[in-house]
């Protein structure tokens, strides 16, 4: 099967840090379940996983310095980037990775920028790449629409996606991503990789 999954930034800095605060505090609980089920059916079904991760230098930065005047100028979080260095708590992955599967960091915002996750796909014959994580208007769709234009088929369960409030998740979903995805959820992602089928047919 030439399918991977991606986990998106499913880390403690993210998803669970006091800095984030999610509008509904169910909200992270219900993408590491619907993550955590598309997992369990990616190992059953033995394809490739790549766990991607969010890893700044310790050391503040020009990058730093634009990313948190932008996010101060939307009104919106985080207010200040957190550091996310590699070793910090911030960086543990809230899924276990199994031995056999890849982790992969990154600086920016798209899981292909700077990193080795295009080789990865490449060297697994990928055609087809699930993801899931968080944010969605930012992790996700900045890493669809790089991975549509690299030529993957790229598909994203939505119910596996999160932002810290609702219209940015939903407009992205609604607006940006089906530009450069199909849009699913993670139980039809579950059921065709029991089947050993392509997500998308």
């Amino acid at each position: 099967m030439s399918t991977a999954l991606v986990l998106l930034d499913i880390q403690r800095g993210i998803l669970a840090s006091d800095a984030i605060k999610f509008e509904n505090p169910e909200t992270p609980s219900a993408l590491l379940a619907a993550a955590g089920a598309m997992l369990k059916a990616a190992r059953a079904a033995g394809i490739l996983v790549v766990h991607v991760g969010v890893a700044r230098p310790p050391r503040r930065g020009a990058f730093d310095e634009s990313r948190t005047a932008m996010a101060k100028k939307s009104g919106k979080v985080p207010r200040d980037m957190l550091a996310l260095a590699a070793g910090s708590p911030e960086v543990e992955f809230l899924l276990d990775v199994a031995a056999e599967e890849e982790r992969i960091y990154k600086v920016g915002v798209s899981a292909f920028e700077g990193t080795r996750l295009d080789q990865v796909l490449r060297n697994g014959g990928i055609h087809e790449v699930v993801v899931g994580g968080a944010f969605t208007h930012m992790v996700v769709e900045s890493t669809v629409r790089q991975g549509f234009d690299l030529g993957y088929r790229m598909v994203v369960a939505q119910d596996a996606c999160c932002a810290p409030m609702p219209p940015p998740h939903n407009n992205s979903l609604a607006t940006g991503i089906p530009n450069f995805a199909v849009v699913t959820d993670s139980a039809v992602v579950v059921e065709r990789l029991g089947q050993g089928a392509a997500v998308v047919a």
